[in-house]
């Protein structure tokens, strides 16, 4: 796994075992739709896995990266990713942070941040470590997904001009609108689809 583009690219990544990694042409493809607004912004990769789109948004400038993740072994794999790939004299914040993806919305919330781009890549289907055993997968992870995007709202973590992209399996349809985020566009890799979420502009 490689920084696709920007001033890191070409840069290999270190990858824990066992996640699902974001592929290359999906991760290009996404960055190409937000490339106009990861400049300067702040952005929250939430389920940050090998850390692989923080890194991309890292690499295109973005100004502040914070990485979450519930598994301290992914945590740290995102930190020796940076510590190889970043020089020591960057001048965005990075912040890693081992924690439940909601449980840091709250957080967030509570330091009075506010993120430009959320990021969020929950594992999906026959790459889940848990689930609802009597709804299935899926329902798990629409239910976590749509958890997550209400907590965005919720905390007030995004200002309007905000962008909340979910890289998610194709059979997990997601909701046009929930709390006060619409659906903007959707992008589709065969099973993968990454949904592209704002705030409502008449709330």
């Amino acid at each position: 796994m490689r920084v696709v583009a920007g001033r890191y690219k070409g840069r290999r990544l270190f990858m824990p075992k066992g996640i699902r990694p974001t592929k290359d042409n999906v991760k290009e493809s996404l960055f190409n739709v937000l490339a106009a607004d990861v400049k300067g912004a702040c952005v929250l990769d939430l389920f940050s896995g090998s850390g692989s789109l923080g890194i991309e948004a890292l690499s295109r400038e973005a100004e502040e990266v914070v990485f979450v993740d519930n598994s301290k072994v992914c945590t740290d794999i995102i930190d020796r990713s940076i510590t190889k790939i970043v020089p020591n004299d960057e001048t965005a914040s990075i912040r890693i942070i081992t924690m439940d993806a909601c449980a840091a919305i709250r957080l967030m919330h509570k330091e009075n941040k506010k993120f430009d781009i959320v990021i969020l890549d929950p594992p999906y289907n026959k790459f889940s470590r848990s689930f609802d055993k009597e709804r299935g997968p899926a329902q798990y992870n629409r239910n976590r997904i749509r958890k997550c995007l209400k907590y965005i709202t919720v905390y007030d973590i995004l200002p309007h001009s905000g962008l909340v992209a979910v890289e998610h399996f194709k059979k997990d349809s997601l909701p046009v609108k929930i709390e006060d985020l619409r659906l903007l566009r959707q992008l589709k890799y065969g099973d993968t689809i990454i949904s592209i979420y704002t705030r409502s502009k008449d709330d």
